[in-house]
């Protein structure tokens, strides 16, 4: 231990220096090191953020344009159920119409001692006069 005595103070101070100095640089060069992983892992996190906005951004429209299809699809089928039923009740009217014109044929009474056969001819030939508008 007495060769320990021959170096001096100084040359000590200056080795211990020196020690603090390299594991200070190693520490610094290790957070580097880190450091730019994590700021590569942040680069490629804000890509991927970018391509998520722009797929939100896609879809959004697409959704928009798709509700834009589903509105127009009720409004015609609210048209067309619309004109169905203005078709039905005219249809319905007919029937009606048609069904009293039958009826008052079935209630008109053949004279007796006519042929049952030519009293129901001049019925729908008269029947058939009302309805051409003769």
């Amino acid at each position: 231990m007495t060769w320990l005595k021959l170096i001096p103070a100084w040359a000590w101070a200056l080795l211990l220096g020196l020690l603090l100095v390299a594991g200070q640089q190693i520490r610094v060069s290790l957070l580097q090191t880190e450091l730019e992983t994590e700021r590569q892992a942040r680069l490629d996190d804000a890509g991927k953020l970018g391509a998520c906005r722009t797929t939100r951004t896609t879809l959004l429209g697409q959704v928009i344009e798709q509700n834009g299809a589903l509105a127009e699809l009720r409004a015609a089928e609210q048209e067309r159920a619309a004109r169905v039923r203005d078709v039905q009740q005219q249809a319905e009217g007919r029937a009606q119409q048609a069904d009293q014109q039958a009826q008052l044929v079935l209630q008109e009474r053949t004279p007796a001692g006519v042929d049952a056969c030519a009293a129901a001819s001049q019925a729908f030939d008269d029947e058939l006069r009302r309805e051409r508008g003769q």
